[in-house]
C-alpha cells in the first residue's frame, strides 16, 4: 500500500510544479500518439508504446508522462514483491526486497528525475521475473504464455534488459524442480508467444540498423586504441559501478548485518529454490554482462545501464538478512530505511525540478515553453514543429496536441514533415541538422528573415536562452 500510494502522490505532486519536460520526457512527447514497431535513438519501443496508448486515453500532458512512469515504477516494485512471495520467501523478506530498491540511487533518484527507457527495461524485467515465478508455481498454459510475454516485456523495454532475461533463464535452467518446469511442452507455447512479440520490432530493427546503432558511441567501443586495454576498462567500469550501483544497499545492510551479530544463526537451513534462484540470477546476469564487455570491447559500463541487472540486488540482501539472522528485526530496519529513503526524495526531486542546474545553466525543463508557443503561433499557423533535437517540439506539444513533433533522431524524419512548419532550435547562427531536415523537406534555403527569441527559465529570470526559429507555409 505505501509503494502505491507513494508513487500516486509523485504523478499529482509532480505534474503540480512541474514547468516543462526535460530531455528524457521531451522526447516521450515527441513520440506520443506515434505507435510504430521502432525509433530512433537507440532504443526499445514498449516506454513509448505504453506512453502512446496512454496519451490517446488521457491527452498529452506533464501528468500522462508521469503516470506512465511512476505507474511503471510501482509495477516493478510490486512484482518484486509477489514474484518473492510465489518463489516461497517470506512477507519480511519480500517487503524488505521490495523497499529496499529504494536505496538504489538509480532507480530511487534517477528513475523519478530523468530517465525513461530504463524505467521500463527494468519494469519489463521485474514482470518477468514474476511470470516466472508464476509459471513454477502454476505450471499451466496460461502462465507460460504470460511468462513469453514477460520476458518479451523486458527486451522492449531495453535492449541490455536481454542480460538479466538471460540471467534468469539460466539460473532457472540450473536449479532442478525449475529445469523439470522449463523442459516441458509449455515452453514451446513461451517461445512461440516470445517470438510472436518481438519478432515485429526484430524486423522493424534490422530494416533500421542506424537508429540501433544512433547512439553505439557512448560504450565507446575501441576507443582507448588497445585490444586489453579497452576490454580491461570496461570490466573495471562493471565492477565499480555495479558496486555503487547496491552501494547504499550494501551499506545499509552491512550496518544490520553487523548489529546483529549476537543473533545470527550458525547453522542456517538449505537454501530454497526460489533463494538458489535470486542469486544465481544476479550472478549469471552479471556474467552475461562480463562476457558482453569482453566479446565487444566496450570501455565504458554506466551505473544507469545496470538497472535491469542489479533491481533484484535489494531482494537478495534481504534474503540474506532473513537467512542467517534470528530475529525479523534487521528485515524491519532494512525496510523502513528504504522507506525513508523514498520519502527524502519527495522534497528533494521538488528543489531539483524547480532550482536544479545543469552544470552552470539552470534545467531545460524550466524554460518558458509558454511564451515560445505564444510567440510562434503569433507569427503564422503551423501543423509540423521541426528541430535537431526533441526538447522544443516535445515542449511545444503541451500547448497544442494536434502538433506533429519532427527531430533528427526520428526514422523518416524528412517524410514526416508537413506544411506550414515551424523550425526552431537553440542558438543564433543557422543549424546545421535544421538545415538538412529543410533540404530534404524540398526547401533549398531558409528565409532571409530568421527570428530570434530569448527564452527565460522560470526560477532564474535573469538567464536566457537563445531560440532562432522562422515558419514556412507551404514549399
Amino acid at each position: 500500500m505505501f509503494v502505491l500510494l507513494y508513487f500516486a502522490f509523485q504523478v499529482f505532486f509532480l505534474t503540480m510544479i512541474s514547468n516543462g519536460a526535460g530531455v528524457d520526457d521531451a522526447e516521450q512527447l515527441a513520440y506520443v500518439g506515434a505507435l510504430q514497431w521502432g525509433y530512433g535513438g537507440s532504443q526499445a519501443p514498449l516506454y513509448t508504446w505504453i506512453n502512446s496508448i496512454a496519451g490517446d486515453l488521457l491527452g498529452i500532458s506533464l501528468f500522462t508522462i508521469y503516470f506512465v512512469k511512476f505507474g511503471l515504477l510501482a509495477s516493478s516494485f510490486v512484482s518484486v514483491y509477489f514474484g518473492a512471495r510465489l518463489l516461497g520467501l517470506s512477507k519480511s523478506v519480500a517487503a524488505a526486497g521490495m523497499l529496499g530498491i529504494f536505496l538504489l540511487p538509480q532507480i530511487a533518484w534517477e528513475s523519478q528525475r530523468t530517465l525513461t527507457h530504463s524505467v521500463g527495461g527494468t519494469t519489463g524485467c521485474a514482470w518477468a521475473f514474476l511470470a516466472f515465478a508464476w509459471h513454477m508455481k502454476s505450471r499451466s498454459w496460461h502462465s507460460a504464455a504470460l511468462l513469453g510475454l514477460g520476458i518479451a516485456s523486458g527486451l522492449l523495454g531495453k535492449f541490455n534488459a536481454s542480460f538479466f532475461l538471460v540471467g534468469l533463464i539460466l539460473a532457472g535452467v540450473s536449479i532442478p524442480a525449475y529445469r523439470s518446469v522449463l523442459l516441458t511442452r509449455k515452453s514451446l507455447l513461451t517461445l512461440f508467444v516470445f517470438l510472436a512479440a518481438i519478432t515485429p520490432t526484430g524486423l522493424w530493427t534490422l530494416a533500421h540498423t542506424e537508429s540501433l546503432l544512433a547512439r553505439s558511441r557512448k560504450f565507446e567501443i575501441g576507443q582507448r586504441g588497445n585490444f586489453f586495454t579497452n576490454r580491461l576498462h570496461g570490466e573495471w567500469k562493471l565492477f565499480l559501478n555495479g558496486v555503487l550501483f547496491s552501494g547504499v544497499a550494501l551499506v545499509f545492510f552491512a550496518i544490520a548485518w553487523l548489529r546483529s551479530r549476537r543473533d545470527r544463526i550458525s547453522s542456517p537451513r538449505p537454501c530454497s529454490d526460489g533463494e538458489i534462484l535470486i542469486g544465481r540470477v544476479l550472478a549469471f546476469a552479471l556474467a552475461a554482462v562480463f562476457v558482453g564487455v569482453l566479446v565487444s570491447g566496450a570501455s565504458e559500463v554506466k551505473d544507469r545501464w545496470l538497472q535491469p541487472i542489479l533491481f533484484l540486488s535489494p531482494l537478495y540482501l534481504a534474503m540474506l538478512l532473513g537467512r542467517y539472522i534470528r530475529s525479523d528485526l534487521p528485515l524491519k530496519r532494512f525496510a523502513i530505511v528504504g522507506a525513508i529513503c523514498g520519502l527524502i526524495v519527495i522534497p528533494g526531486l521538488a528543489v531539483n525540478i524547480l532550482y536544479a542546474r545543469d552544470g552552470k545553466v539552470p534545467s531545460i525543463g524550466q524554460l518558458d515553453y509558454a511564451r515560445l508557443f505564444a510567440v510562434t503561433r503569433a507569427e503564422g499557423n503551423y501543423q509540423t514543429v521541426v528541430s535537431d533535437g526533441s526538447q522544443l517540439p516535445g515542449n511545444l506539444r503541451l500547448f497544442d496536441n494536434s502538433i506533429n513533433p519532427i527531430h533528427l533522431e526520428m526514422p523518416n524524419a524528412v517524410s514526416r514533415i508537413h506544411f506550414p512548419a515551424l523550425f526552431v532550435w537553440f542558438g543564433d547562427g543557422m543549424n546545421p541538422a535544421v538545415l538538412s531536415l529543410l533540404n530534404g523537406a524540398g526547401i533549398a534555403a531558409p528565409p532571409a528573415d530568421i527570428k530570434h527569441l530569448d527564452l527565460t527559465y522560470k526560477y532564474y529570470p535573469d538567464q536566457s536562452v537563445r531560440v532562432s526559429y522562422f515558419i514556412v507555409p507551404t514549399k
